[in-house]
């Protein structure tokens, strides 16, 4: 029965990923461009390295390919990859790897047992714990990239309301736009503030305005306030006198939002420690009241 309704599974399987090669999903018109200006805008480097780094990197562009023509660009996970400066290419090959150990480890368990114990083998129960293993592996690693790119995203607007507090009062002491950009980013320190100045160095030679690169750098990070800041003063970029306001008002609400989400955090831990407290009374009270109720019951 079992073995009936693994192979109904598997070939059901088999018939899907036949259906997905002979007719793949066609994307849409803008994640076609967007892939495209994508791939036009990386600067391709060539560097010697062993052979497994360049196998490794063949088979991950191998694998994007393959997922993005059948309609899966991953958006999330690039912009988190994005924000963690690592290449979906590798992560992808990662996963992989992952996903085939899960796939194997149970079958080779299963087997070394066999010949141990010298019984009959069976391998339907290894192949069924293989194929939840290996998805659950293959999705393990997003999982780990997610929590440190929210992780960053939370440095990251922290950051960015210093930032912006501290261009606007360049920006009262007479400095323009571009100016003061540059000048604040070459202040402070830390990786938030790097890649603001990075930004902005790349945009002045570049030839792009610092405002154009932020709203850029948004988008590729899923970070809403840099898209939105990089919006509004692309609306206000002619008046300095409300670019200033522009900038003092983003600070604000920045700063803000930070307040409200340490005010929940700080809720949610109080609340969590109420509910230990009460958990930590009721066991004390069972602990206590036990003996006596059993010899109460024994009597």
């Amino acid at each position: 029965m079992t073995l009936g309704i693994l192979l109904g599974c598997l070939l059901g399987l088999a018939l899907v990923l036949l259906a997905l090669a002979i007719w793949p999903p066609r994307p849409s018109l803008a994640q076609s461009m967007t892939r495209w200006e994508r791939e036009r805008s990386r600067q391709v480097s060539v560097i010697d390295g062993p052979i497994e780094d360049q196998l490794s990197q063949r088979f991950g562009r191998r694998l994007v390919a393959e997922f993005a023509r059948r309609g899966f660009t991953f958006d999330k996970l690039r912009a988190n990859l994005e924000l963690l400066e690592r290449p979906v290419e590798s992560h992808m090959v990662r996963k992989s790897i992952f996903a085939l150990i899960g796939l194997l480890l149970p079958t080779v368990l299963a087997t070394f047992t066999y010949a141990a114990t010298g019984s009959v083998p069976s391998f339907t129960v290894p192949a069924i714990v293989g194929v939840m293993a290996a998805v659950v592996l293959f999705i393990v690693p997003d999982l780990t990239i997610a929590q440190k790119a929210d992780d960053r995203r939370r440095d990251l607007r922290r950051a960015l309301a210093v930032f912006f507090t501290q261009v606007h009062m360049s920006m009262s002491g007479g400095r323009g736009v571009p100016e003061a950009l540059q000048s604040t980013s070459r202040i402070f320190s830390g990786w938030s503030f790097e890649l603001l100045r990075n930004t902005i160095e790349e945009a002045r030679y570049g030839g792009e305005t610092p405002w154009a690169a932020l709203t850029a750098l948004g988008e590729r990070t899923a970070v809403r306030d840099l898209t939105e800041l990089g919006g509004a003063l692309t609306l206000v970029a002619q008046d300095g006198s409300k670019v200033k306001e522009t900038l003092a008002a983003r600070a604000e609400t920045l700063r803000r939002r930070q307040l409200a989400e340490e005010q929940g955090a700080a809720a949610k831990a109080d609340q969590s420690m109420q509910i230990a407290q009460v958990v930590l009374a009721v066991a004390f009270f069972i602990f206590i009241g036990f003996p006596a109720l059993y010899a109460v019951l024994a009597i």
